[in-house]
């Protein structure tokens, strides 16, 4: 299986989009749920690349038998769609309840001048979590700008609704002078561990069993600014309602000339929290894409 770079778009046409988020502020995301249930079956059909990983994932992973990894693949498409549902819903103002469990730990680092990083995944619904998050510090977001116009111009919209601000991807890797920028500010900076795109240098990793690839540019940069790092969790719940998880990853204390091997722990240690959220919510991790390398 090897391990293909993300596309990173999101599904549907622009009609599609806009008309999801003009009939989100009448009406509730669970009357779309019938048709979820239908239309992900296409979805799964056309998607070769999306349900080979989690298939993978479920069936070489977790060791499910493969009849019973394909009734979990459709429920992990079925999550999915649930929580599209929900970041079109944010879009159109619809509220929802969120716990912070480990709050503590948030807390403390929003009360410091130093800043910190958050490395998210794309496990559960990240994208809300950025719109509940406690502003006591500015927040800098690391975007893919490579999405549909809708998804991008709704993004950008609830991020300055937020007070967020976008640090765009770029490929030549010029981002990661904007992301030192913030955290040299004594700002938050959010990046995604998870997820690779052409070109993006690698650290290799076991991760429920077997080796992966990680981008290896938001470890390092996380271990070179010598900053607390955290990771956090959206977790759906059930209808209007989530869990936001805090774990932190590191203090941010690295001995001189050795940011690599300090990049290296920060990557076990998110992958431990990637883990331990995953034998919690197994249907929530949307890693449509070849992830594992065989």
């Amino acid at each position: 299986m090897s391990n293909k770079a993300w596309s990173g778009k999101t599904g549907g046409t622009h009609w599609m989009q806009r008309s999801l988020i003009m009939m989100f502020r009448w009406i509730n995301p669970m009357a779309l749920y019938p048709i979820v249930w239908i239309w992900i079956l296409g979805y799964i059909v056309v998607g070769h690349q999306g349900r080979r990983g989690i298939y993978y994932y479920w069936h070489h992973r977790l060791g499910y038998p493969a009849v019973s990894a394909m009734k979990h693949l459709y429920l992990n498409y079925l999550e999915f769609g649930k929580v599209i549902l929900d970041r079109f819903a944010a879009w159109a103002g619809r509220k929802i309840s969120v716990r912070i469990d480990n709050k503590e730990i948030l807390e403390s680092l929003l009360n410091q001048p130093q800043g910190f990083i958050l490395i998210s995944s794309h496990i559960g619904n990240q994208e809300l979590a950025g719109y509940h998050f406690p502003m006591q510090k500015p927040l800098y977001v690391l975007t893919y700008q490579g999405d549909t116009q809708v998804v991008n111009e709704n993004r950008a919209a609830a991020f300055a609704k937020m007070g967020l601000n976008i640090i765009p991807y770029q490929e030549d890797g010029s981002h990661i002078f904007d992301m030192h920028k913030a955290i040299d500010s004594g700002n938050l900076l959010s990046v995604h561990g998870d997820r690779m795109f052409k070109g993006d240098r690698v650290l290799r990793a076991k991760i429920l069993g077997q080796e992966a690839s990680f981008p290896e540019g938001c470890f390092r940069v996380a271990a070179m600014e010598q900053v607390p790092v955290i990771s956090l969790f959206m977790m759906r719940e059930k209808r209007d309602t989530y869990v936001l998880y805090v774990k932190k990853l590191s203090d941010g204390l690295c001995a001189a000339g050795n940011s690599r091997q300090h990049a290296v722990e920060i990557l076990q240690s998110y992958i431990q929290s990637m883990e331990w959220i995953l034998a919690q919510y197994p249907h929530q991790w949307f890693h449509f894409y070849e992830f594992w390398k065989q």
